[in-house]
């Protein structure tokens, strides 16, 4: 899993962080992967291939079932960058009937330095300062202000890479959803979520349907998902291009988010699925990051001379295309996926990633895969702007809207100790490389380092017990 560019808006790291964890939490076993919901005959290998059972044979949800699932994900950038540790655990309720009731709940704690989109100085200290309060108000009053931060005053040494190193904040999230039979191979699946951070806060709710077909060996699918976020900076909302420190115009934002999603799976072979999905969303409202800035540089010295804040544009349009397939060889399941990916603000990304599900002995599997991302970088993105050129209407520095590639090594393991225990873990490793340098860039800029991506490592475990 890793994790998507572009996110980090006021606070949806930890969202981000969230889902990294719930597809290590809920990834299901390969081999019940390979057809979930179905009879099992559907997913099982083919008659003709001997193989010892495994304990991972058999469907991913089993009607008549109570599943109890915690786990917890530490998650560590390089560079004593940003920190994460999360807890999370979820009901799962499989009734005789056919009816699905599931709930989450998941606590994050983040700390640790996050870029703030400036250039590194070569000539001397870099000094930063949050936006100004409203004449008669008071500035806004933060666990951080201690060590400095997004809501303080901050140095940089000549030559290191600008970050906030008070960057902290704490997150709560809940999830509800039922799934309900409506008729022969026809479901309804309904829920919703909430999510609370510090500066941060987000409700969305969701609707599908799903259709067998053909003796269950075709699945057609749609649905639906409406998020309202609402984003209150520590600092308030500064005036977009205007100087860092400069007068903030408001405490709040909002941000809409409509999503849809058709997909198609069809069974090939006993053995062997695949699967295609489209969405298509459109975001509308505040999309800035209102802690990030963008260097205005001397045209001759190439040195940061002043900094102003981001501005992005107010509407996205997003459009993917999925395509998955899963083969299984008696117990082992290879799993292979690729994914395209555009948007209205010029980025373009593909992604490819395989992973292979391999039983040892009757009760444990491990599972190591790989993923390669690569995107395009969005129309605004700049790593600087030139002080004497006029500014453009939207710019960005942040690193997660330029061009950008990054390999995804991950292992997963699962062991059941008991019939209805079972623990797991995965371990991943992200390494995300970019532009480094502009050679055409003047004086010492173009030998500065300018890419302020990130590598980091996640690990998770995790118990789930399953009451019949």
């Amino acid at each position: 899993m890793q994790l998507n560019p572009s996110q980090r808006t006021a606070g949806s790291l930890a969202a981000t962080l969230g889902a990294l964890a719930g597809a290590l939490l809920h990834a299901a076993p390969a081999a019940a992967q390979a057809d979930p919901g179905r009879a099992p005959a559907a997913a099982a290998p083919a008659a003709s291939v001997a193989a010892a059972p495994n304990a991972y044979d058999e469907t991913s949800s089993e009607a008549g079932t109570l599943v109890a699932d915690t786990a917890v994900l530490y998650y560590q950038e390089d560079d004593n960058r940003v920190r994460v540790v999360e807890s999370e655990t979820g009901l799962t309720w499989n009734s005789p009937g056919g009816t699905v009731v599931s709930g989450k709940f998941v606590y994050d704690s983040l700390t640790g330095a996050t870029p703030n989109g400036a250039v590194r100085s070569r000539s001397g200290v870099q000094t930063f300062r949050p936006p100004s309060p409203r004449p008669g108000t008071s500035a806004p009053v933060h666990e951080s202000d201690s060590s400095t931060g997004a809501s303080g005053i901050y140095e940089i040494a000549r030559g290191k890479l600008p970050v906030d190193s008070g960057f902290k904040d704490t997150r709560k999230a809940v999830d509800l959803g039922v799934t309900l039979p409506l008729a022969s191979g026809l479901k309804l699946s309904v829920g919703g979520a909430g999510s609370w951070e510090m500066d941060f806060t987000s409700y969305s709710g969701r609707v599908g349907l799903s259709k067998e077909l053909f003796g269950k060996n075709t699945t057609v699918s749609v649905g639906y998902n409406y998020e309202r976020d609402s984003v209150r900076p520590f600092t308030g909302i500064p005036s977009p291009l205007s100087s860092m420190g400069d007068v903030v115009i408001g405490t709040a934002r909002r941000k809409h988010v409509s999503s849809f999603v058709a997909g198609l799976t069809q069974v090939l072979t006993p053995g062997w699925l695949a699967q295609i999905n489209w969405s298509h969303g459109v975001s509308r409202g505040y999309q800035t990051d209102p802690y990030k800035l963008v260097s205005l540089v001397d045209r001759y010295s190439g040195d940061p001379f002043a900094y102003i804040y981001e501005n992005r544009p107010g509407r996205r349009v997003r459009d993917s295309i999925y395509v998955g397939t899963k083969f299984a060889l008696g117990s082992a399941v290879t799993d292979a996926s690729v994914r395209w990916y555009k948007d209205s603000w010029g980025i373009k990304s593909w992604t490819f990633a395989l992973s292979e599900h391999m039983p040892l002995g009757r009760s444990v599997y491990v599972e190591p895969g790989v993923r390669y991302y690569h995107q395009t970088g969005a129309d605004f993105f700049r790593h600087y702007v030139f002080l004497d050129e006029n500014t453009p209407d939207f710019v960005s520095a942040d690193s997660r809207l330029g061009a950008f590639r990054a390999w995804t090594f991950s292992l997963k393991a699962g062991a059941k100790i008991a019939p209805n225990i079972e623990i797991y873990g995965a371990a991943e490793r992200y390494m995300q490389e970019g532009q480094r340098f502009d050679r055409s860039a003047p004086g010492p800029l173009g030998k500065t380092d300018l890419f302020s991506g990130s590598k980091s490592v996640s690990l998770i475990t995790g118990l789930r017990v399953t009451f019949r």
